[in-house]
């Protein structure tokens, strides 16, 4: 693509010189020059030849992070539901149910933060398509002790990321998230 740039630009530029030199006006030229190269910028388009670089970065990009803002001294099963989405790049995650699903196929990282909730010993599992890749825990030997984890794997579309209880009961977070589940695609 770059070549193809410098190239017309080089084109562009003979065109200028020489237009200049013979003493005629450079606009008609210009504008010659501006219509082919649009027109031929199309086409190629059309059958796939270029591709617009700015529509097309931004559909490749999935990134989320999302929190729990408040604590819970009681829950006690399934699926931690991170309700606050600070990011959502792709639309994949969803904060009703808690669940990441994969919008396009690619290789993907997920990292999980929860704290639990004053000694009450947590352990959460980070699953993908319901099985069990990485558990984090956070131990109750002190109040508020967090436990992190990550995993990268391929996923196609429509695969599902979900953070579950293991053991334990409750967990902490504050108006500043502390429990926080996010996902990239590399």
């Amino acid at each position: 693509m770059k070549n193809n740039i410098r190239f017309l630009l080089a084109v562009f530029l003979v065109v200028i010189y020489f237009g200049y030199n013979d003493a005629k006006d450079a606009n008609p030229i210009f504008e010659e020059f501006k219509n082919n190269y649009s027109s031929m910028k199309e086409a190629c388009k059309t059958v796939g030849f270029v591709r617009d670089n700015c529509s097309c970065q931004d559909k490749r990009k999935v990134a989320f992070t999302a929190a729990v803002k408040s604590h819970s001294r009681t829950w006690n099963s399934g699926t931690l539901i991170f309700n606050q989405v600070i990011s959502n790049v792709g639309d994949g995650y969803n904060p009703k149910t808690g669940i990441f699903t994969a919008p396009m196929d690619g290789m993907y990282v997920f990292y999980v933060a929860a704290v639990e909730y004053q000694k009450q010993f947590l352990k959460l599992d980070i699953l993908i398509n319901n099985v069990l890749k990485v558990r984090l825990m956070g131990y109750s030997s002190a109040s508020y002790q967090t436990g992190t984890n990550m995993v990268a794997e391929y996923l196609r579309r429509g695969d599902v990321v979900s953070v579950v209880r293991n053991l334990g009961t409750g967990y902490h977070s504050e108006s500043i998230p502390m429990t926080t589940f996010t996902g990239f695609m590399i």
